[in-house]
């Protein structure tokens, strides 16, 4: 059994008592999420449990013995271990080299010394036995989303892991990936393990986990076995506080005025040039699924979803039209067709082309790991990420304009209403903040087309339904929003129009029920990936 008693976590750096006198327990056995809203302590919970961060007061019980904890490799050595979203890599590393990294000889060594030969073999043994199916002598760094979560997953197998935290495994993954993942949450509880789900799905918390746990203010509240709660009473217990709904009140602080009050408001005509027009595109990039023949426009005023797995063309779809991806000579990539952002062509030209013509990009991968970099520097003061658009706009011949600099972050973190010092790490903030300041930098550059990779990632309830109110009044005023999503609900309540990608080809809007987008999330398995 695991025990946290009267943790509490006070950060002098930025002034903020993110945990306050919280508890929670952890059987052997049992799948237990972790619920609250954005900024709530969860994950300052959880990293305290896996030994990233010391409490300021409070105690760690393992089996009943109190436990100090200087650093991940404590907990580590005691059974514990965290699979964060977004799981890092070695660079140049194999998928095996990464895995064993740190990790002590199997039991059944008598050696000494550190024999990475019985490492990898325990590793392709455990991967066989799980059921991961992991290229383990591939590159680390070619994994895709999913295959990195197993990939860390197997890295604790290794050290004999018995207590799993998970921080929002299926932020990104597919129906079938999450299925998948639900499988081996229910093989590792029968076999013993205890698991923590941090998660912001109320329906997934209902489908797999045992008790629910809520936190909010860096408070707990007390735990509920899950087959007695209801969707509703599960809601009600995590947005509740002192009668007020914390839906309506962030609600209350996002746009002030209703769309059709607004004297700016948009009103699309008959002859107007698309803001965003695809033709006969066809993309062929060594490590990303093929592009084969995509065509569509994208009006003013309007917001479309393309749906979809991201290993099944989803990304090089995005990162294309972002401008990540560029024409190259080199293993013989190439990018065929147009992509016309305002009638300018901007095919395979880069990301300063795509923002010149008017776009704004927020990929899915906010704090590293994928191969196309992350959305912000998590190791610097959260203003060198805020600013990182603005510089061209802020110069004054060789100087910059700090003071102008210093005032557009301001203004970011009010839009994300987020009260925080500027000088403060980006990897200080919780994935909910990041995520709702990240989504304001980009709407604050006031670009005619905002693309979004997976824009509900992390955001709770309150703040999915105010990103909605907030790309409504958006495109109101002639903008346009194209987003890039896994996940159906995400895509149906956000979008006026939804495509499905599937084997890197447009296979038309799914019907009203959307089986056609349940359809694209199974992957084909066509190997449509150049390794080449």
């Amino acid at each position: 059994m695991l025990e946290l008693r009267g943790i509490s976590k006070f950060f002098p750096s930025n002034r903020v008592m993110a945990l306050d006198n919280a508890n929670l327990t952890l059987c052997g056995g049992e799948i237990h999420a972790l619920l609250g809203e954005n900024g709530s302590g969860k994950s300052t919970l959880m990293h305290i449990l896996s030994g990233y961060f010391s409490p300021s007061s409070g105690s760690i019980l393992v089996e009943g013995m109190e436990r100090n904890f200087s650093a991940t490799a404590d907990a580590l050595a005691l059974g514990i271990g965290m699979v964060r979203q977004h799981p890092g890599f070695v660079k140049g590393f194999k998928v095996w080299e990464d895995c064993i990294l740190g990790a002590e000889n199997p039991p059944s060594s008598r050696s000494i010394f550190y024999n990475p030969g019985l490492l990898k073999k325990r590793a392709q043994e455990l991967s066989v036995r799980w059921n991961f199916d992991l290229p383990l002598e591939a590159e680390a760094a070619s994994l895709t989303v999913n295959q990195r979560l197993k990939a860390a997953v197997l890295s604790l197998l290794l050290r004999d892991v018995r207590w799993f935290i998970f921080d929002e495994p299926t932020a990104v993954l597919t129906a079938e990936e999450t299925r998948a993942l639900y499988e081996l949450f229910h093989r590792l509880r029968n076999e013993g393990k205890g698991i923590i789900l941090i998660t912001h799905k109320l329906d997934e918390a209902l489908e797999v986990s045992d008790r629910v746990t809520i936190m909010r203010h860096g408070v707990t509240g007390e735990s509920h076995k899950t087959e007695e709660l209801s969707s509703a009473e599960l809601k009600k217990l995590i947005f509740d506080s002192a009668g007020q709904s914390a839906v309506t009140s962030q609600n209350a602080s996002g746009p002030k005025h209703s769309l059709a009050d607004d004297s700016a408001s948009y009103q699309s005509g008959n002859n107007l040039r698309p803001v965003l027009e695809i033709k006969n595109l066809q993309i062929r990039q060594q490590g990303f699924p093929h592009i084969r023949n995509v065509s569509f426009r994208l009006m003013p005023g309007k917001i479309l979803g393309i749906a979809g797995v991201r290993d099944s063309g989803l990304e090089t779809l995005e990162l294309a039209i972002a401008g990540l991806l560029e024409t190259s000579h080199k293993n013989a990539d190439k990018i065929e067709g147009s992509i016309l952002l305002n009638g300018r062509n901007i095919t395979g030209k880069g990301v300063r082309s795509f923002r010149e013509a008017g776009g704004a990009y927020l990929g899915a991968d906010r704090l590293g790991g994928s191969r196309t970099g992350s959305s912000l520097a998590r190791d610097l003061p959260l203003s060198e990420s805020l600013v990182i658009h603005a510089f061209r706009r802020e110069r004054r011949g060789i100087f910059l304009d700090t003071a102008a600099l210093k005032s557009r972050c301001l203004a970011i973190m009010s839009r994300a209403g987020i009260s925080r010092r500027l000088s403060d790490r980006a990897d200080s903030f919780s994935g909910g903040m990041i995520q709702r300041i990240l989504l304001a930098r980009e709407f604050s550059e006031e670009p005619s087309l905002l693309v979004l990779a997976e824009a509900g990632n992390s955001l709770d309830e309150a703040n999915l339904l105010k990103l909605a109110e907030e790309l409504k009044v958006f495109v109101s005023r002639g903008s346009s929003a194209l987003l890039f999503s896994t996940d159906p609900g995400e895509l149906k309540s956000m979008t006026d129009e939804v495509l499905v990608l599937r084997n890197g080809t447009l296979i038309g809007t799914p019907d009203p029920a959307g089986s056609g987008i349940e359809e694209a999330q199974t992957p084909s398995g066509s190997g449509d990936k150049d390794e080449s």
